[in-house]
């Protein structure tokens, strides 16, 4: 009996660890710089694209990004970091709408 239960401990345990082991990994986001940036203007049919603090987010699909363009200027396919701190809504505009991002802006 005591063989047992220490062959089922056993199996408990080397079965955590493959389990811990399995867990799914975050897929790798591709890099993009500002020159490939520049080409996701939101115009001609192009996705927009913004960067904001070392990410790049999709706002083709935000109304107030319609065209590419925003509020004051401010224009899709550039990092707007330096800028966000001006805007009414701050940096807590990517987690209401819930965008996730397309890349690490380098």
């Amino acid at each position: 009996m005591q063989k047992i239960k220490i062959g089922l401990l056993g199996v408990l345990l080397s079965g955590g660890i493959l389990v811990a082991n399995a867990a799914p990994t975050t897929p790798q986001l591709p890099t993009m710089n500002a020159a490939t940036l520049k080409n996701y203007d939101g115009k001609d049919g192009h996705k927009a694209y913004v960067a904001l603090n070392g990410y790049v987010y999709d706002v083709s699909n935000v109304s107030a990004w319609k065209g590419g363009k925003h509020y004051k200027g401010m224009v899709a396919g550039t990092d707007l970091t330096s800028h966000i701190d001006e805007s009414p809504h701050g940096p807590n505009v990517v987690k209401q709408l819930k965008l996730k991002p397309v890349a690490i802006y380098k």
